[in-house]
């Protein structure tokens, strides 16, 4: 394994890292308080007066593997080095699969919320399992693609971010998972896009991004 680089970050990727920790630890506070004041069944019947129900599906693509090409794509032509290309597979990696671990073989009756609480609007274009609710693994996906990208691209960080925060809000309004799974998924994805860009990218480039 790299060890990690002992020179300071870029300002750039310091302030991508501090953005990310503050937005989604934000977004974060507020999911759990909005679901505390109503209590988590409420709270899911609540998100059904959100006017873009159908918005949520176009969204909620931005944290699936579809997605993953999109950006494979513009890695490529951008001419990506090598740090690049293993940051990314590494990372995409550790992001998708953990999520899947956690539903699979440590918490795998947990159940989604569409099946647990009843009268909330459902999704008639997916239909994932009732179960395997914990953590969500969009969210995760979603996170280390918001944090990748605003390494990448720092001038539109808070773009990214927020859309990354926007793919768990999507799985909640979808009612595919609790304001845990998406909390829980987002701390994977920003530690997956942290930890690969920390251990990998310095030991081909010399950069640290703390």
């Amino acid at each position: 394994m790299a060890e990690p680089n002992s020179h300071p970050a870029p300002d750039h990727r310091v302030l991508s890292t501090r953005g990310a920790l503050a937005l989604f630890t934000a977004a974060s506070g507020a999911l759990a308080a909005w679901t505390w004041t109503l209590g988590s069944h409420e709270f899911q019947r609540s998100l059904d007066q959100f006017p873009w129900f159908e918005l949520m599906h176009g969204v909620t693509a931005l944290g699936d593997g579809g997605f993953a090409l999109v950006i494979v794509l513009w890695l490529a032509l951008r001419g990506s080095t090598r740090t690049e290309w293993s940051v990314f597979v590494v990372g995409f990696a550790a992001a998708a699969l953990i999520p899947q671990i956690g539903k699979n073989f440590i918490w795998p009756d947990a159940m989604r919320p569409y099946a647990a609480v009843q009268g909330v609007r459902l999704s008639q274009l997916l239909d994932p399992a009732l179960y395997k609710s914990f953590p969500s693994g969009h969210s995760s996906v979603g996170a280390f693609f918001a944090l990748f990208l605003a390494y990448r691209k720092p001038s539109w960080r808070w773009l990214y971010l927020g859309l990354g925060i926007a793919v768990g809000f999507s799985r909640l309004v979808l009612h595919f998972h609790w304001t845990e799974d998406v909390v829980a998924g987002w701390a994977v994805g920003l530690c997956a896009a942290w930890l690969a860009e920390r251990t990998l990218g310095p030991k081909l480039d010399t950069h640290g991004t703390t």
